[in-house]
């Protein structure tokens, strides 16, 4: 039985400034913050050590502390924009205030640097580290956990399309105790996507949980700690569990770069939407939820890339129809106007409620 489905808006002309505005902040080696305290600066001078340690491979990663999602949008000046999530489970984290430390630099098969000279100045020290593609420290309120009691931290970074290392070190802030702060550290492999070439793109297949509207704009100088805002005041509040019971909807968003333009300067794209069940000797065809179209006959008159807009794909799927298994979504782009096409798959997994 084919479901049924709400197509996205065709186009959203929030989306137009949501990754310049992410990006606007200036990028590089962390700087001292007047809003934090000495004891707050010396949280992530700590945290700096153990990265520094971990890029020497003093430190080696045996277990990954906590989870870590992430997803890709094109930017500007040929950089990806990375939001990202850490799934942090509750129980490991005391204090409702953590300090954390991320530092991005190209992949490397073995470590980056040797250990300082003996009376090394920092400076030097520092100087014998990878220069980082993106480096920032902050103090992260946690806020409320989920129903599963897991904090989830959502931050970005951006970077030129490539392959990275990315690490984050993590530790409880400001502990009353007088106990240790517990501190964590994950090294995170990431491949990030070239978006700039002239070739057909998406960004991330988006798994929404929510959308939320903002009652004010969003100051840019936030949107790096606030990476799923768009245009200031619309949030998508990404899903990180990807098991559903067969009670809720599956949504999904994505953006569309790259395509051609027809005579009279519009694009012509389909999007086709195919569910597989996914089995141990290959996936099964299940059901289509449709179709989406994005031409002159389904776009807004004054669409224009030039002015900011963008095609802005996905569906909201009741999945009350379908059983519980693991399945396949199969999504195919075809640009129209010069026949290329490209596949996303996301995998999801039904239960019964």
């Amino acid at each position: 039985m084919k479901p049924t489905v709400r197509h996205r808006m065709a186009v959203s002309s929030l989306i137009a400034t949501v990754i310049v505005c992410a990006l606007a902040a200036s990028v590089g080696r962390a700087a001292p913050s007047q809003d934090r305290d000495e004891a707050q600066e010396q949280e992530l001078m700590s945290l700096s050590t153990i990265i520094a340690a971990a890029l020497r491979g003093q430190i080696v990663p045996t277990e990954e502390p906590f989870g870590w999602a992430n997803d890709a949008l094109k930017a500007y000046d040929k950089q990806t924009f990375v939001p990202f999530t850490l799934s942090v489970e509750q129980s490991k984290i005391r204090t409702p205030t953590v300090a954390m430390y991320i530092f991005v630099a190209p992949h490397s098969a073995g470590p980056a640097a040797a250990e300082p000279a003996a009376g090394a100045t920092a400076a030097e020290a520092a100087s014998a580290l990878p220069t980082a593609v993106f480096e920032d420290a902050y103090h992260v309120d946690l806020g409320v956990p989920t129903a599963d009691g897991v904090y989830e931290i959502r931050r970005a970074f951006s970077a030129p399309g490539g392959d990275y290392d990315v690490y984050v070190a993590l530790s409880e802030s400001e502990v009353s105790d007088g106990t240790e702060a517990k501190t964590m550290m994950l090294k995170q492999a990431v491949s990030v996507p070239d978006l700039w070439s002239d070739e057909l793109a998406t960004s991330s297949v988006i798994l929404l949980d929510r959308i939320e509207s903002l009652s004010t704009p969003l100051p840019p100088d936030q949107h790096l700690a606030n990476p799923y805002v768009l245009g200031g005041t619309t949030r998508l509040v990404p899903r990180v569990n990807r098991t559903y019971p067969d009670s809720e909807e599956l949504s999904t968003f994505f953006l569309i770069y790259n395509v051609g333009l027809t005579s009279d300067g519009l694009p012509d794209v389909t999007v086709e939407f195919n569910f597989h069940t996914r089995r141990p000797d290959g996936d099964e065809f299940f059901n289509t939820s449709g179709t989406q179209t994005f031409n002159a006959q389904t776009l807004p008159k004054d669409f224009d890339f030039a002015g900011g807009h963008q095609l802005q794909g996905g569906q909201v799927v009741p999945l009350g129809s379908f059983p519980e298994a693991d399945y396949r979504l199969e999504i195919k782009i075809t640009d129209n106007t010069n026949g290329a096409s490209l596949v996303r798959h996301v995998d999801f997994s039904v239960s019964a409620s």
